[in-house]
């Protein structure tokens, strides 16, 4: 067991722990379409055992909250397999033949081979004009006497 996991944990009673993960595999179901159809919170809170009000003080609870977040990223961690075999099935042409351009577009920057660069060009006419500091200190002065009147 991790360590984050442990430190989560110690911050829950067990049946909390139970609730977590019954509530995130629950919307897991949901989301993924395998077990059965996903719960009502009255369901849920029926099986763990508490009062469905109890399950939505917990769920507005920080911890709980930390440790269904932490659950949620294990679940998604699991799923490295399946993105990569829809991106790949999506880049030689998925339902219609046609290889998706966005499919190896985020192929070639998940693997780094496209590096986001920004270009900034400054298109105004001559260079850039500063101010000397005695100019800066005149305007701070007329910001001063119009804030604070003097």
């Amino acid at each position: 067991m991790s360590k984050r996991k442990r430190q989560l944990e110690s911050a829950l009673k067990p049946q909390q722990q139970k609730a977590a993960q019954l509530y995130v595999q629950n919307e897991w179901n949901e989301l993924t379409g395998e077990g059965e159809k996903k719960l009502t919170m009255t369901e849920l809170a029926a099986e763990i055992g508490v009062s469905r009000s109890t399950l939505f003080l917990w769920k507005a609870d920080e911890d709980f909250n930390a440790y269904v977040a932490y659950l949620s990223d294990i679940q998604m961690h699991g799923m490295h397999d399946e993105f990569n075999r829809s991106v790949i099935r999506a880049m030689r042409g998925g339902n219609n033949g046609i290889p998706s351009v966005k499919a190896l577009e985020l192929y070639a920057k998940v693997h780094g081979l496209v590096k986001n660069v920004d270009i900034i060009e400054d298109r105004r006419e001559g260079k850039p004009t500063y101010k000397s500091e005695d100019d800066l200190r005149q305007d701070i002065s007329a910001l001063d006497e119009m804030i604070n009147g003097k």
